[in-house]
Formats: C-alpha cells, structure tokens, sequence
C-alpha cells in the first residue's frame, strides 16, 4: 500500500516544477537585459571617448603645423638649427597619421553603439 501522502506529494513536485522553470526563465530574461545594459552603456563609453580623442587629435595636429611653421621661420633666420625643424614636423606627421585613423574608429565606435541598441540592418541584397 502507498503511503496516504505520496500522491499529494507528487501533485506538489508537478505544480513547483513549472514554478521554477518560470524563475529560471526569469533569471535568464533579467541577465539578458543587463548583458545588453552594458553593451550599450560600453558602446557609448567608447564612442564618447573616441570623440574627445578625435578633437584633441584635431587641436595637436594645428599645434602641430604652427610649431612647423615657427620652426622653418626661426631656421631660415638662423636662429634655430633644422633638427628643431625636423623635430617639429615628426610631430606633425605622428599626430596628424593619428587623426586621419579616426574617422575609421568612430564609425566601428558607431556601428558598435548601434548594434548594442538592437539596430537592424538589413544584410541581404536588396
């Protein structure tokens, strides 16, 4: 004979099992959310940081020029020696190699930013 209790029992298993599936589902659903939270907020983080990155790229390579132009003016008056020449435009090509790489940079930031908020492209032919 069975045991009175065993089929109430087995009656409380089948009811609970459903009940922690559904938590299970919601724990996932909750992990989703800030996984995608973060991706977003890391996307923009990197965006913002390209930006500011980009201006004061922007603002050394004018530094830049106007110190290679200084330099070439004091030269040709003699009073400076051309390795100050050299020095300013290496410089100027460091930085200004830099900038041009931006553009690149910020559009990657930007599909990454767009991608994190769910954008959808479409990516067969039209």
């Amino acid at each position: 004979m069975r045991h009175p209790f065993a089929k109430k029992h087995r009656v409380k298993q089948a009811l609970e099992i459903p009940e922690a599936l559904r938590d299970q589902t919601y724990i996932n659903y909750q992990q989703t959310v800030l996984t995608s939270l973060q991706d977003v907020e890391n996307a923009l983080v990197a965006f913002a940081e390209e930006q500011k990155h980009d201006k004061s790229l922007g603002d050394a390579v004018a530094a830049d020029h106007k110190a290679v132009d200084l330099s070439l003016r004091l030269f040709q008056e003699g009073q400076t020696n051309f390795l100050s020449v050299l020095t300013a435009q290496r410089a100027l090509y460091t930085d200004d190699s830099a900038f041009t790489q931006t553009p690149e940079n910020l559009g990657t930031d930007l599909i990454a930013l767009y991608k994190a908020l769910g954008g959808g492209w479409d990516v067969t032919p039209p």
